[in-house]
């Protein structure tokens, strides 16, 4: 079912609600109008007849005279019968000639108990209410008649209601479904754009209408989306074209030296010095292979990456010792702003492995780059986060570049001689957006770098 359908019926079962609701208030409340009405005549007729039965002091044949009125000029009521009942339940006026008169004591008991009583059966409406003459004798008068003229104008009310509704409710789902086909043609409009954007043309954007309502709004979004997918995209072509400009240099380097190892007889000293010079290219080609793998692990964003409490300060011994282990001319300082009596402020949320890798590539390069190959790292705390400031003496960032030194194979200018594939800076930016923290940088160049970690705690 579209969408259109679906507005216009739920459009038009609310519509239907509301009027069935407001027909029935209606209704009820005419119909309790004319009840009352219709009572309150009933017990004016009921009790101007006993007066006037009362105060005449009429005979019998007065009453006949008097039943004749009452038919003639209650008749507009449709008045059936007005009864007066003494103390005794004895009928003593009846506005129309009968053998007998049959009336229920309990009706009658009812009256004189509560003074005043409205009922009803199918046809009529009674009441019953109490009398009392100059004498001081009281007497139950009883009126019953049937509302006609009222119950005629209340049906009239129906059926206008019923016209009503039913001339609402075709209104409703006519307009209904104009008006769902004008609201969702700007989403018509999103779809025919979107169909006509591919892989190859993501630069196309959607028309965002008024810029200010929820579809111009949904307009926005997906341009958003757009260009993060473009960004993404071009970042993978990036990727594939680095890796593949970055693999290519050992590959040929290796492929050089063994056809020029094959040209010729050699000796064993110049095999081995070519043996030396393939290792050499083959441990650039492995420290190549592992920074592409760890970056393409950082671009895959896994929402199963288990996390779970680490020490930032077991994570630097750890990364200091490894640095170490691999370049025995290195020295790392590591340094407590404020040592903590609590475990919790060291503490954070995250993948240990990747973490390591941070710290590890951070204080790699505060040595490599450094004249004294030589980094300090201080820890700082706070109640909300833990900050690892790594610090070096070295050849520093141009300001020019320090934006860009955190996009995947990119090295500053001053870097080019040291060993490096300009990996490292960009897997870790990533370790870290993953682990909801911030990285920071600032440089002078030609006097060092300070790269400052923050990590939010558990």
């Amino acid at each position: 079912m579209q969408i259109r359908t679906k507005i216009a019926i739920q459009f038009t079962i609310i519509i239907a609600a509301i009027l069935i609701i407001f027909s029935l208030a209606i209704y009820y409340t005419s119909e309790n109008f004319r009840k009352q009405e219709f009572y309150n005549r009933l017990n004016d007729r009921a009790v101007l007849t006993a007066g006037l039965l009362k105060e005449l002091k009429i005979t019998e044949k007065d009453k006949k005279k008097l039943r004749d009125v009452n038919r003639t000029f209650l008749a507009k009521l449709n008045i059936e019968k007005v009864l007066m009942f003494n103390k005794k339940n004895e009928l003593v006026y009846a506005s129309y000639e009968a053998d007998s008169i049959l009336f229920s004591p309990d009706f009658l008991n009812q009256v004189r108990k509560q003074k005043y009583v409205e009922t009803s059966d199918w046809e009529n409406q009674v009441i019953g209410t109490m009398y009392t003459d100059e004498e001081k004798e009281s007497y139950v008068v009883v009126a019953s008649a049937s509302d006609k003229y009222g119950r005629d104008k209340l049906k009239n009310i129906t059926n206008a209601l019923i016209i009503s509704f039913l001339i609402g409710i075709s209104l409703t789902i006519f307009l209904g479904i104009i008006f769902a086909g004008q609201s969702l043609k700007p989403i018509a409009e999103i779809n025919k754009e979107i169909t006509n954007i591919t892989a190859y043309n993501l630069k196309q954007k959607l028309s965002t209408g008024n810029n200010k309502d929820e579809i111009a709004q949904l307009a926005i979004n997906f341009n958003q989306m757009l260009e993060r997918l473009e960004k993404s995209f071009e970042l993978q072509k990036s990727f594939v074209s680095n890796a593949s400009h970055e693999l290519r240099t050992p590959l040929a380097a290796i492929k050089s030296e063994i056809q020029i190892a094959l040209e010729n007889n050699r000796s064993i000293d110049e095999y081995k010095s070519i043996l030396r010079s393939l290792l050499i290219d083959n441990q650039r080609l492995i420290q190549l292979t592992n920074g592409l793998l760890q970056l393409a692990k950082s671009e895959n964003r896994d929402n199963n990456l288990v996390l779970k409490p680490t020490r930032i300060d077991e994570l630097l011994f750890k990364a200091q010792e490894e640095v170490l282990s691999q370049n025995t001319d290195y020295h790392i300082l590591i340094d407590f702003d404020d040592i903590p009596d609590d475990d919790a402020w060291v503490t954070v949320n995250g993948s240990e492995a990747l973490l390591l890798t941070v710290f590890t590539n951070l204080l790699d390069n505060a040595c490599k780059y450094s004249s004294e190959h030589q980094a300090e790292v201080k820890i700082r705390l706070n109640i909300k986060s833990c900050i690892v400031a790594v610090k070096d003496n070295g050849i520093g960032i141009p300001q020019g570049e320090l934006s860009k030194i955190f996009e995947p194979f990119y090295r500053t200018q001053n870097a080019s001689k040291y060993r490096g594939h300009g990996i490292g800076l960009s897997v870790c930016r990533r370790i870290i957006d993953m682990h909801q923290g911030k990285i920071e940088v600032q440089s002078e160049e030609g006097k060092g770098s300070v790269f400052e970690v923050t990590l939010p705690h558990l």
